[in-house]
């Protein structure tokens, strides 16, 4: 089995960087293959331009999409680790889907609509906010922030995707974090094997 993880947050000192920790610990544990996709240190360019777009029409790819695609089609389980900004994804990981996850890779049209084209996957999406539980589902926020990846990209490209948010992260107490942490630990360890295997 192998495993992807997309990680996008600029702070080492991060919960996010402590989910990775985990989510990573995990992992090796269970002896799965993976790598890592730090965005930020990798400086991935997230800006879909004249030239990506000239890329699909022509069905490739340029090189740092290419390289992107082919771990994510190797990859059995593919991980998304960020904090939600302004109810969304950061910047650096909406261009990385913009970019890599493109027509004819991990969709196509057909007479019915999108058609996922990374069936038989497993995802883990993992996000933290400083708002509360409470105020996310009064709000209806939280369900705009799963809509937007989990539903409407991942669930739609084909993935069995398992979420989960942590809220309120910088005014929980050490032993809440703490708990927060083995349940991602937990939730890494409940995958073991490709669906359909």
């Amino acid at each position: 089995m192998k495993a992807c993880i997309v990680f996008a947050h600029e702070g080492k000192e991060s919960f996010c960087h402590a989910i990775l920790e985990r989510v990573t610990r995990s992992l090796q544990k269970q002896h799965v293959d993976f790598t890592v996709r730090d965005l930020y240190q990798m400086k991935f360019q997230p800006v879909f331009d004249a030239a990506d777009m000239q890329n699909v029409s022509n069905g490739s790819a340029s090189q740092d999409v290419a390289t992107e695609q082919e771990l994510i089609s190797e990859a059995d389980l593919l991980v998304m680790i960020y904090p939600v900004w302004w109810w969304s994804a950061p910047a650096i990981l909406k261009g990385y889907i913009d970019r890599v996850f493109t027509n004819n890779f991990a969709f196509r049209y057909d007479s019915d609509g999108p058609v996922g084209l990374l069936a038989n996957k497993q995802a883990i999406v993992l996000t933290t906010t400083r708002e509360s539980e409470a105020d996310m589902k009064a709000s209806g926020l939280g369900d705009v922030v799963k809509k937007q990846i989990v539903d409407g990209t991942l669930a739609m490209i084909g993935y069995d995707v398992t979420y989960r948010h942590f809220a309120a992260v910088p005014y929980v107490d050490s032993a809440d974090r703490e708990q927060m942490l083995a349940e991602v630990e937990k939730i890494a360890a409940s995958v073991h094997q490709p669906l359909g295997v």
